[in-house]
């Protein structure tokens, strides 16, 4: 058994820290979706429950309101109660507090600055009596830098040690006096050590240079985009390679210097990107082509959508080592996965526009079959499965939505669609109830739907095995003609 100071120091460092920096709808969702799968999960009391779900409720309501720091308070405060951990003032100013770099992507030798600002206010800040240490690979960089609850944003210049190029995350040590304890809460900010200001440079000059820039210069332009929003913290800048990233960055202008399409006949696994006509913002997608894929005929495409807090490389990722990809390679399906915007936008306005611009833009590029033009997701993208065909009931040859849910008075819009569905039965992230709704009502209304509720099956357990069986399902459906819809 621990002591009681470390079971609470334990319990408060798995509160989420998450990386947005504003007081926004999506942030409050995935704080939300994390709260719901805790509460589904943690071996609770009769009182923590009704704690938990009474904070839930005030949560909610605080949402509807767009009360977003009131909400992001009602969560954290929930999951102190079910880790069982006390919510005094420190705590909860502990809890309210954000981290972030100046910059993440740094040059040798560089200086960085360390800021904290609250997600939400604290009524009994004063109290609160923190203060935050700062270390880097266990080596101590500032010891208990006084925080301040009446002059925030905290701030505090780092100076780095002598470093060799590579990854690495500064730990800021929240902790105070009181009840609580040390080490309790910790903020890793990550960042990326390399020379690579004049490799940006260097692509920023070549681009600027362009009078005219064909679709492909926006795949360039790209990298340029990732560099700025992984040094901004926007990104985690550990998942990029980033000289790699301007070398292949190089290679496509050099094509189009060239009077060459970069693309052409390239097979497998792309990275492309496009610039969105709503914002203008360069928004990437990964795209997988078959080896079978000549462009003598019309190929099937299969659009698929990742989940929350994912983004275009998803699906193609994190489920089975690129699964998705080798039943794509056997069915002769080209797959697009788009980033949909945000990585907790449900797929709704611009990131539903998101979703059809990549449609577009692979349509533009390659020979698709318009009438096997196939939509899945997983998650949040199984919900994005749903919402996007009803808002376009016109598109798809077939759905296969995942671990997903929606509007069931909905589903009369797509009865026309095959679907196939699947969902675990012990999914704590998104309960089953949600696809057994969806599943009934489309039924109801008359759609072809196969349903497989897979026993004991997670919320991401299911997935990878069953894109085999999808895929097989649509390579059977084919879009009928409209006045067979009738």
């Amino acid at each position: 058994m621990l002591p009681q100071f470390l079971r609470r120091a334990r319990i408060l460092c798995l509160l989420p820290c998450v990386a947005i920096y504003a007081q926004d709808a999506g942030m409050v969702l995935r704080t939300s979706v994390s709260y719901t799968t805790q509460r589904a999960t943690l071996n609770l009391t009769d009182d923590q429950r009704r704690q938990a779900d009474e904070l839930a409720r005030q949560a909610r309501e605080a949402t509807q309101a767009q009360k977003y720091g009131e909400a992001l308070r009602r969560y954290y405060h929930g999951m102190a109660v079910m880790r069982n951990a006390p919510w005094t003032p420190a705590v909860e100013f502990a809890a309210s507090l954000e981290g972030r770099l100046t910059h993440a992507m740094l040059e040798p030798g560089s200086k960085v600055t360390i800021s904290l600002w609250p997600l939400f206010t604290c009524q009994e800040a004063d109290d609160a009596n923190l203060t935050a240490s700062v270390s880097l690979n266990e080596q101590v960089l500032a010891a208990k830098l006084p925080i301040d609850p009446s002059a925030l944003p905290f701030t505090a210049p780092i100076t780095l040690p002598n470093l060799a190029p590579g990854d690495y995350a500064i730990q800021v040590r929240i902790s105070g006096g009181g009840e609580t304890p040390n080490s309790a809460f910790v903020k890793p900010l990550p960042f990326h050590l390399e020379a690579l200001a004049a490799d940006a440079n260097h692509l920023r000059d070549r681009l600027a240079r362009m009078t005219k820039k064909p679709g492909a210069a926006a795949t360039a332009e790209y990298a340029l985009s990732l560099y700025d929003l992984a040094d901004r913290a926007e990104v985690n800048p550990h998942r990029y390679k980033f000289r790699d990233e301007f070398t292949a960055s190089n290679a496509i202008l050099d094509s189009l210097d060239a009077g060459h399409d970069p693309f052409a006949g390239r097979r497998g696994d792309l990275r492309k990107a496009y610039r969105s006509a709503i914002d203008q913002t360069l928004q990437p997608y990964r795209l997988f082509i078959p080896t079978a894929y000549d462009g003598a005929k019309p190929a099937p495409l299969l659009i698929a959508l990742h989940g929350m807090g994912g983004d275009e490389n998803s699906m193609f990722e994190q489920y089975g080592s690129g699964a998705l990809k080798r039943e794509a390679e056997r069915v002769g399906f080209l797959v697009a996965c788009p980033k949909g915007r945000d990585s907790a936008s449900m797929y709704r306005g611009s990131a539903e526009q998101d979703v059809l611009d990549v449609l577009a833009e692979v349509q533009r590029d390659y020979r698709i079959d318009a009438g096997r033009i196939y939509l899945m997701g997983h998650s949040m993208g199984g919900y994005g499965t749903w919402s996007v065909a009803m808002a376009h009931p016109d598109l798809f040859a077939a759905l296969g939505p995942i671990s997903g849910g929606g509007s069931p008075a909905g589903m009369a819009k797509i009865r026309h669609i095959p679907e196939y569905v699947i969902h675990g039965d012990d999914d704590r992230t998104v309960n089953v109830s949600q696809s057994r709704q969806m599943v009934a009502a489309g039924k109801a209304a008359g759609a072809e739907i196969t349903y497989v509720e897979i026993p004991g099956g997670s919320h991401v357990s299911i997935v990878t095995p069953q894109f085999a069986p999808m895929l097989d399902f649509f390579v059977t459906k084919k879009k009928p003609a409209a006045d067979e819809r009738r």
